[in-house]
């Protein structure tokens, strides 16, 4: 199966800085603490003025590819793989409807969920979703909340979207009546580490496939900001925590519970962890810190030049093969005691 066709008009890795009204983000808040370090009285305005954008950039970005969603061509690809799509919408927690699809291998089939990231959809883990329904899993994608087509204005990062997957599992085992003993999580990026969030929780979660996860939101804006900001030290610390404090309020979440480092001892399920040494937004030490931390059954691939969860295309044969294994492995009746 050829999956290349896929990636057409797939975006590039995303860059570190965004435009405001013309001037890049670097550069509007570099002003905003230059502001703040030659007039002391203005110091609180300025430090506000940089957290709004950049918390908006945490809770409420700016979506990518949403016009794949509507593509024909894209459903057609996928009947042509030979491989039946069905549309669903599932009913989290708190009444947000979340819309994915669903393909099924059959109902004694192990089952997958696969996550995507922050600004992406269901389009995006495509590739992973569609190796393991070529290899015989049922699988299931949806959008995420405030992602795609599905509701919600803000994202979390897994404060809230630990519990829609929880849903997400809930439907699968109610609806379409699949085996909850056989169920696993792959995820890239913020997917991933929901993903992890969620195996912590729910013990029906029996394997984690985790594309460059972070390892805690706190650590992982603490390092974006510095980077997209360049601002001096004065302003930097009081700037970072304003802005979690704002995406905090807007996003009704504690940015600091989003922590899957901290969650990690309490994972029992297999976890493989996968990072790129060229992933300049979430560095491959998030991945190395929680794979020393997990005391289950683990393993870490690191992939030399890979950039941020683009593994799946910078070795896709090897990708491939250990994707399908760990599952095969994981999800086997047999070996989680079924």
């Amino acid at each position: 199966m050829n999956l290349d066709r896929l990636d057409k008009g797939a975006e590039p890795a995303p860059k570190l800085s965004v435009d405001v009204a013309g001037l890049s983000m670097r550069r509007w808040l570099k002003l905003a603490g230059l502001f703040a370090l030659g007039t002391a009285g203005s110091l609180t305005l300025a430090i506000g003025a940089a957290s709004f954008p950049l918390s908006g950039l945490l809770v409420r970005p700016k979506l990518k590819r949403m016009a794949q969603l509507k593509s024909r061509h894209l459903r057609s690809l996928i009947r042509r793989l030979g491989f039946e799509i069905e549309d669903v919408m599932i009913s989290s927690f708190d009444g947000t409807k979340l819309h994915g699809w669903w393909m099924e291998a059959g109902k004694t089939a192990p089952t997958v969920v696969v996550l995507h990231g922050v600004k992406k959809n269901r389009t995006d883990v495509l590739r992973a979703g569609l190796i393991l329904r070529q290899a015989g899993f049922n699988v299931l994608v949806f959008d995420g909340r405030g992602h795609g087509n599905s509701e919600g204005r803000y994202i979390t990062y897994g404060f809230y979207e630990r519990r829609d997957v929880e849903s997400a599992i809930e439907w699968l085992v109610s609806d379409t009546k699949v085996d909850e003993r056989r169920i696993g999580l792959a995820g890239e990026s913020m997917g991933a580490a929901i993903a992890l969030q969620v195996a912590a929780h729910d013990t029906r979660v029996r394997a984690v496939w985790a594309d460059s996860p972070f390892a805690s939101l706190k650590r992982v804006t603490e390092e974006f900001v510095r980077r997209v900001t360049r601002l001096p030290g004065p302003v930097l610390s009081p700037v970072l925590w304003t802005t979690l404090q704002v995406a905090n309020y807007r996003g009704k979440f504690d940015v600091n519970m989003v922590d899957p480092l901290a969650l990690a001892a309490q994972i029992k399920c297999p976890v493989f962890l996968v990072h790129g040494t060229a992933d300049d937004l979430i560095s491959a030490s998030h991945s190395e810190s929680i794979h020393e931390a997990l005391s289950g059954k683990k393993e870490l691939w690191i992939v030399e030049g890979a950039a941020h969860a683009r593994i799946k295309r910078h070795s896709k044969q090897e990708y491939r093969e250990r994707l399908i294994s760990f599952f095969q492995a994981s999800l086997e009746l047999d070996e989680i005691g079924g």
